[in-house]
């Protein structure tokens, strides 16, 4: 059960990155739907179970299938290098708080941590969620119930409709993303520990989704804002600082998955370890000098219709494979 729980606070802590932990992205794809956006969370809950289920079953195949693929590496690849650089731009964002010689030397550090962690590897990367996931969310939580006491007062106007959207575009968006990540961690995993670790994540993240939601529900005049928890946390600074150690955690975790999986697409150019390290991290982090909201409002739901495509792809060729093709066989080729 060990191993269940590994991978289940490595899934939440490639989801849970700025836009989700700052609220912003519960924002962008649900909240603004209205009473609807239940029903949405919901359906994202279980595509969610779905993918994850899938992806992790299948992890070794679907992994080989990915690295093998350039069209769908090079997606993959634009698609990490978009959330790597919004979870930079975040957590930059965040720096702004400090005076001017402890941002550059924050951002300095944050850099070298980022390069330093990308070397060792997958299992540097699950040992780091086990540490800082099960205690964040427990702050998460803190934050989000002391938020349940506050409700303002303001109305926006949107097609709630949309939302049957923005939610498979939603989960499309974390599971091609975090896809190479969760794959590989799904290898030797049994039917068994697959189910539960599916069906663990997806419970946890409906938690902070649900009651994310909610919060955002009551406080719609957060919308405006680039992080609209920390956004209401402003008036309490002991919770400010709790909100702030929550964003900035879900930032630097999913950070890191997005750096190693643009690292196994570099790795394809270069071949020095270190070099392509240095690489992996040095081009999202200037990339972020976009901004934190403008990446995203705007290149988020791009990468969505992307993920849905690299989906596709992966389905199909397992799909293929069941009809005796297989991942590496002819028909395959294009890919």
């Amino acid at each position: 059960m060990s191993k269940v729980f590994v991978v289940v606070f490595l899934i939440f802590g490639t989801v849970v990155g700025s836009g989700f932990s700052s609220g912003k992205e519960i924002m962008v794809f649900f909240s603004r739907f209205g009473v609807l956006s239940y029903l949405y969370i919901i359906l994202a809950g279980f595509l969610f179970f779905l993918l994850f289920y899938f992806f992790l079953s299948h992890g070794k195949k679907i992994a080989k299938f990915l690295e093998r693929s350039k069209l769908l590496n090079f997606v993959i690849a634009f698609i990490s290098l978009i959330f790597c650089a919004s979870m930079f731009a975040g957590i930059k964002s965040l720096f702004e708080y400090f005076p001017t010689w402890l941002y550059v030397l924050s951002v300095v550090l944050l850099v070298l941590g980022c390069v330093v962690i990308t070397l060792k590897g997958i299992k540097g990367f699950e040992r780091l969620n086990l540490i800082l996931m099960p205690a964040t969310s427990i702050v998460f939580l803190i934050v989000l119930f002391y938020a349940l006491s506050i409700s303002s007062n303001f109305s926006i106007s949107t097609n709630s409709w949309a939302g049957f959207l923005y939610s498979p575009l939603y989960v499309a968006l974390n599971t091609s993303m975090s896809g190479l990540v969760i794959a590989k961690v799904g290898e030797g995993l049994s039917k068994k520990q697959t189910f539960f670790a599916s069906l663990f994540s997806v419970l946890l993240l409906l938690i902070f989704l649900l009651l994310g939601n909610f919060v955002l529900q009551r406080n719609s005049e957060s919308y405006i804002s680039e992080m609209p928890f920390l956004y209401l946390m402003r008036d309490n600074s002991f919770m400010f600082v709790l909100a702030y150690i929550v964003v900035l955690v879900g930032c630097f975790t999913t950070l890191i998955s997005q750096c190693l999986t643009l690292k196994s697409f570099f790795e394809n150019f270069v071949k020095n370890q270190f070099c392509v390290s240095l690489v992996s991290v040095l081009i999202p982090f200037f990339i972020s000098a976009l901004g934190f909201s403008q990446i995203i409002s705007f290149l988020y739901p791009i990468c969505s219709v992307l993920g849905i495509f690299v989906l596709i792809c992966v389905i199909f060729s397992e799909i293929s494979k069941g009809n005796g093709k297989g991942i590496s066989g002819s028909e395959n080729h294009f890919w």
